[in-house]
């Protein structure tokens, strides 16, 4: 791009210092780049998969981004083209992430298209927690079931235990992103490990996000001593710039975790899905 982008700070002021920061020092050279016939950043993604040799890949898209090639199968013609370029060999779990401050009633018709497609294999709602009751979202993630999609949220990062447990009771999530504030719970942990419900960790993320001390004080390792299901992820990498394998090296290299329970956690990840 000819341009020489700012480092981002060894921490950000939380979630919104991060999206701050994106905004003034990535984001509108990103735009100037892409177009509806190419996306670098997620075609990084596609090739980082490649990489590190995902067996399962689940990257996450917006309404807008399906907006942006015009119709879902211009979406999906493009991204499955990704999908066999760079990583045909991964199992390919696109997941539709809805906003968590959005009009819910005004995303319902498209949602409905959008699942019953099956397309997407997962939901999510992002973007900052407490923004809505967990009841306001029951007709999204309706739908969702509907078209037997995995349910997920980001839930329990800046929000607490109790509230994973009432994410899970409301809307019968089968996974949290995040969710590390589960820590704070023996109940709640006993809650996730008991119904086997996945939290899907980003151990750099919540460092440099400031929700987490450092890789040897990561949460991942109380969750993990408790039973409670998890699996290691890179959250953005554009963002965080840690990949894959730089993630379970840094837990491993801290002593968070010892190989047997970073192996653990890999097949987890791994045949969690594919069984479901």
């Amino acid at each position: 791009m000819n341009h020489t982008f700012a480092k981002p700070p060894a921490v950000f002021d939380g979630l919104l210092g991060m999206q701050d920061w994106y905004v003034n020092n990535i984001r509108d050279y990103c735009r100037a780049h892409d177009s509806n016939q190419t996306d670098y950043r997620r075609e990084g993604c596609f090739a980082e998969a490649e990489r590190n040799h995902l067996a399962r890949f689940a990257p996450s898209f917006s309404e807008t981004d399906i907006e942006d090639y015009g119709s879902l199968k211009n979406f999906c013609d493009y991204y499955d083209s990704l999908h066999k370029k760079y990583c045909p060999d991964a199992v390919y779990e696109p997941e539709l992430a809805y906003q968590s401050y959005a009009d819910i009633e005004s995303k319902l018709a498209k949602a409905e298209e959008y699942f019953s497609s099956g397309y997407f294999k997962s939901i999510d709602v992002c973007c900052g927690e407490g923004y809505k009751p967990f009841s306001d979202y029951i007709p999204l993630y309706r739908i969702a079931e509907k078209y037997g999609v995995l349910k997920r949220m980001h839930v329990g990062e800046t929000g607490t235990a109790e509230e994973i447990e009432e994410a899970i009771d409301t809307l019968g999530l089968d996974e949290i992103h995040h969710g590390i504030n589960a820590v704070h719970s023996p109940k709640v942990m006993k809650l996730l490990a008991d119904r086997k419900i996945t939290l899907n960790v980003c151990p750099t993320s919540n460092i440099k996000l400031g929700y987490a001390k450092s890789y040897a004080e990561h949460p991942i390792k109380i969750l993990v001593e408790n039973g409670v299901p998890v699996t290691i992820n890179t959250d953005d990498l554009l963002i965080f710039d840690s990949s894959i394998d730089e993630e379970y090296q840094h837990l491993y290299d801290a002593g968070t975790l010892t190989a047997k329970h970073l192996d653990e956690i890999r097949c987890w990840g791994i045949s969690n899905r594919i069984e479901k």
